[in-house]
């Protein structure tokens, strides 16, 4: 399961802009990666400065709060599937066999936590050797109305899901930055829960607009992830070939979360 990072495939300080030749490369890099690794494949896209920048201006995360809500709610969903097509169309570029797959078809919430799924065709497209690519959307919320469920939250859930199908699941999250960073701006090379109770207070969220939490939500989810067993990696998808390195399991650097 790979993670493409809102900061990393767009441009946060500038609403609607994506980086085409970022995710061009990343696409690049999976398709290497494959020629040499045999594995089924994830992809989750963050909305960045597409779905972020909508939904900080209805509150879309809070849910129907005014008149402008069910408004937030359409503008937010559209945002979140332009990013996720723009994935969509690089990765289609070589020739790798990605299918798009919208939460708000998949997964209900209630106090924006999961509570029903219907990944049978996704768990079937995985299994003819399709890629799903998931993303940040906007959910039907049994309390709120609706609410905003990450990419980072879906993967969990997923990782929960196909366990006993799966001998090995790997999680990497591509960023901007060497993993998660300390307060001095060092990378943290590993996190568990000791070491996260420690760090905490110190790590910091996203220096532009993030409404689903930004490193922490990413590391909170990340050690829920590892309760059963699945390995997660948060590395640096601005170095070039890093995120291939990573899915070969070799040379790569960044912050291992178990």
């Amino acid at each position: 399961m790979i993670k493409l990072g809102g900061s990393l495939i767009t441009d946060k300080s500038k609403p609607y802009s994506a980086r085409n030749s970022v995710i061009n490369r990343l696409a690049k890099e999976v398709k290497s990666a494959l020629k040499t690794k045999k594995a089924r494949i994830i992809i989750a896209n963050g909305s960045g400065s597409f779905g972020h920048s909508a939904a900080s201006i209805y509150k879309t995360q809070e849910g129907i709060i005014n008149k402008n809500s069910l408004k937030g709610f359409s503008v937010v969903a559209d945002a979140a599937i332009q990013i996720n097509r723009i994935v969509i169309n690089e990765f289609l570029k070589f020739g790798l066999p990605v299918v798009s797959f919208s939460p708000l078809s998949f997964i209900i919430a209630s106090e924006k936590n999961p509570r029903k799924l219907f990944i049978e065709p996704l768990i079937n497209a995985l299994n003819l050797g399709l890629i799903p690519v998931i993303y940040g959307d906007v959910v039907i919320d049994y309390k709120r109305g609706f609410c905003i469920l990450s990419g980072e939250k879906t993967l969990t859930i997923l990782a929960k899901k196909l366990k006993s199908d799966y001998t090995k699941i790997r999680i990497i999250y591509c960023g901007d930055t060497d993993g998660v960073l300390d307060k001095y701006g060092k990378t943290i090379p590993l996190i568990n829960d000791s070491v996260f109770n420690k760090i905490r207070k110190d790590i910091k969220g996203s220096k532009a607009i993030d409404v689903t939490g930004g490193m922490l939500h990413k590391v909170q989810e990340s050690l829920i992830s590892a309760k059963i067993g699945t390995k997660i990696l948060i590395i640096n998808g601005m170095r070039i070939n890093e995120l291939e390195k990573a899915i070969l399991e070799k040379g790569y650097k960044g912050t291992l979360v178990k």
